[in-house]
């Protein structure tokens, strides 16, 4: 709904438009600054360009201008629902909840239909400990459309409340339809308020990464067009490639091609973004740019491992990843990649090793490459060395299933019944893959009643390598 009687301000009572130091800027960032601020000067009553202006600051750092900025666009225009908004969000990300609400509540009363709207006005609600409010506002977004995220937010505010039962009720069927960390992270919260131990330790372990819930928000996306700084549009470039919007990242680092300190990663990241989206001549073309001026960039070896990986040419692929930690030893990715291609290769103690250096450089989620070294060590039959790297991985991720099945079959192997069923009942716990645990039962069951002539038998390796 709009505004009825809203009178907008002259721009003499509005005030110039706001400076900021430009001193040592990056030179593409103060020609735009200084365009867009002789645009508000050339029009002074437009509403439009003082808010590309409070946009143009916002997405360059210069938040406190920003504000002011957006503050004057809704003196010149008070119908126009993006600067009060613009302005609530920022207030947010400052840290002034209150604010952020109060100005929220002036976009609403312009638009109450922009579902993100109603989605913040609830997390900043309960952020403030005020609940019930917040479990209205999501519900409203919830009427709107905003299936998961609402949901999600009305059982945080039951738990916030104490109502752990019907927090729980929501966030079961929650789980398991988006399987998100934040979700899990509510859900664990709720069982340990009722006294499920077990469950709440599964859940927990399940969110553990902290990845907040997102949404889809148009209205905030279009700030990015006005990002200069060449740092920023690097940043901003790698957030694409990580969401596969290949086409847009290539978009933004075209025109970045020899123009900043950072050159190597913006030929890196351009040619992983052709060679996915299908153009690796291209891709390839990128990167002998790159090497003709820095041969050793261990960037260019990284990237270009992919593209000979993509076209089946494994050894070169192999060859440039050993190259990229000669150069510099302290990656993690390329010893990953050189661990998977050397398994391709059926090279088990080479990809070990290669996993065994990612391992100690320390990667995000080392449980994941435990468990697979597990399954190397576990098919050359050593067994102690697999249950010792599946008992870390174990430790890492409660809830990581498929180790406690391999834990469980590697210490039935090893003779260690007792401690067999006891992973093996976490498994089951777990309750993410029956027929694994149910397998490895089966092996249990024979290793126990006749345990040499068993481990005599051609029954095929104990442990799958699949996940």
């Amino acid at each position: 709904m709009a505004l009825a009687g809203l009178a907008a301000c002259s721009h003499d009572a509005v005030g110039p438009p706001p400076s900021v130091p430009l001193d040592n800027a990056d030179p593409l960032l103060v020609e735009l600054i200084d365009e867009m601020r002789q645009s508000v000067l050339a029009l002074p009553q437009s509403a439009e360009m003082r808010g590309r202006l409070a946009m143009a600051l916002e997405v360059n750092d210069f938040d406190v201008a920003a504000i002011a900025a957006y503050q004057q666009a809704a003196l010149l225009d008070p119908s126009d629902f993006r600067w009060p908004y613009f302005e609530a969000i920022l207030a947010a990300e400052d840290g002034d909840t209150a604010r952020a609400l109060e100005v929220a509540e002036t976009a609403l009363a312009i638009d109450d239909g922009y579902v993100p709207a109603w989605l913040y006005r609830g997390v900043w609600l309960v952020a403030l400990g005020r609940h019930a409010e917040a479990r209205e506002a999501f519900g409203r977004a919830r009427e709107l459309g905003a299936h998961a995220n609402a949901d999600a937010g009305i059982a945080q505010t039951l738990l916030g409340e104490g109502d752990a039962e019907g927090a729980v009720a929501i966030l079961e069927p929650l789980s398991e339809e988006l399987r998100h960390p934040h979700v899990y992270r509510l859900l664990g919260r709720g069982y340990r308020a009722l006294g499920r131990d077990d469950a709440a330790r599964i859940a927990l372990a399940r969110g553990r990464k902290g990845t907040p819930l997102q949404w889809r928000d148009p209205l905030q996306e279009q700030k990015w067009g006005y990002l200069a700084s060449y740092g920023g549009r690097l940043v901003h470039a790698e957030s694409l490639l990580g969401t596969e919007r290949f086409a847009e990242a290539i978009e933004v680092l075209e025109p970045m091609r020899g123009g900043g300190v950072d050159d190597e990663a913006v030929l890196a990241h351009l040619s992983l973004a052709y060679g996915r989206s299908g153009q690796l001549e291209r891709a390839f073309e990128t990167l002998r740019e790159g090497f003709a001026d820095a041969p050793d960039h261990f960037r260019y070896h990284n990237a270009i491992a992919n593209l000979h990986h993509e076209q089946d040419d494994v050894e070169r692929a192999i060859e440039h990843l050993r190259r990229s930690v000669d150069i510099v030893p302290e990656q993690t990715w390329p010893y990953e990649r050189l661990g998977a291609l050397l398994m391709e290769q059926e090279r088990y103690d080479d990809a070990i090793a290669a996993f065994d250096k990612a391992l100690d450089y320390g990667i995000e989620e080392p449980e994941k490459l435990l468990y697979t070294t597990a399954l190397l060590e576990g098919m050359a039959d050593r067994w102690e060395a697999a249950i010792s790297r599946l008992q870390r991985a174990a430790s890492l991720h409660p809830a990581f299933t498929k180790a406690y099945v391999a834990l469980g079959r590697s210490l039935a192997e090893a003779g260690r019944f007792e401690e067999a069923q006891e992973a093996l009942a976490w498994a089951e716990r777990l309750a993410t893959h029956p027929e694994d645990v149910a397998s490895a039962r089966l092996r249990l069951r024979d290793l126990e009643a006749a345990p040499s002539a068993a481990a005599s038998s051609a029954s095929g390796p104990a442990l799958s390598r699949g996940r």
